[in-house]
């Protein structure tokens, strides 16, 4: 696959669903303008000479896809950042995946596939930062996958090693603009890792006392993913500052 060369003047636009994925990145920018459309936020940012389109869309495929129509101007390129849960066995918490396809669950018929050279350039940067990458197929649902059984059966289902709320939505609302797509998501739980607890239910334990031991592995495994979660985003800002100064 060949690298990605800059050939017009127009920014690459990156998509995260959460401030907390896009932080580390944006910490590393000049930020020279700031608005809101609905639920996302957009921002344009300048880094070594270059503009880049930064938008925080929320969580889902709604909100993906409506982050994305909302851009006033027709970016170069729409690329997908942030986590994802493993869903096959090789993958660690760290690797990176970056997607050659990206597909909608449960209407596994929906597939698109992901720009070959943003994927090589994704693995070169990746490389250059010391990360194992994984060239392969990601897959969108509505709903977060918790369990390593309900994992499992999406792996066999949908043939993806990776899942997301938000790559194949951006990839529709990129497509339609007829720019290229990519993807890179970080790993940020494995299927070695314990289910994630009721998080709603957990919010309000402060006012109830007398669960606060029976809760307490609960907290902690929340902690856990939190703690892994962090680490995991921070890497994510290296890597697209290499994609940023090869655009």
């Amino acid at each position: 696959m060949a690298a990605v060369t800059r050939v017009n003047s127009d920014p690459i636009c990156l998509v995260f669903a959460m401030g907390m994925e896009a932080a580390p990145f944006l910490a590393r920018v000049e930020v020279r303008r700031r608005w809101r459309n609905g639920k996302a936020t957009y921002r344009e940012v300048f880094f070594e000479g270059r503009s880049v389109l930064v938008v925080r869309s929320g969580i889902g495929p709604n909100r993906a896809a409506s982050a994305l129509d909302g851009l006033p101007d027709r970016p170069s390129a729409v690329l997908s950042v942030g986590t994802a849960g493993a869903l096959a066995d090789g993958l660690r918490v760290g690797d990176v995946v970056a997607a050659t396809e990206t597909i909608s669950w449960p209407n596994s018929s929906l597939l698109l596939p992901c720009s070959d050279s943003i994927a090589q350039a994704i693995h070169d940067a990746c490389r250059a930062e010391g990360l194992t990458t994984v060239p392969d197929r990601i897959v969108t649902v509505a709903n977060a996958v918790f369990t390593r059984e309900r994992r499992e059966q999406l792996h066999e289902a949908s043939g993806a090693v990776a899942v997301d709320m938000e790559s194949y939505a951006l990839a529709v609302a990129a497509a339609r603009r007829g720019v290229p797509f990519g993807c890179l998501r970080v790993i940020s739980d494995d299927l070695s890792a314990p289910s994630l607890p009721d998080w709603p239910r957990l919010k309000g334990l402060w006012k109830r006392p007398a669960d606060w031991r029976s809760e307490l592995a609960a907290l902690l495994r929340w902690r856990f993913f939190l703690r892994d979660f962090r680490r995991c985003v921070h890497l994510l800002a290296p890597v697209l500052v290499r994609l940023v100064r090869s655009w």
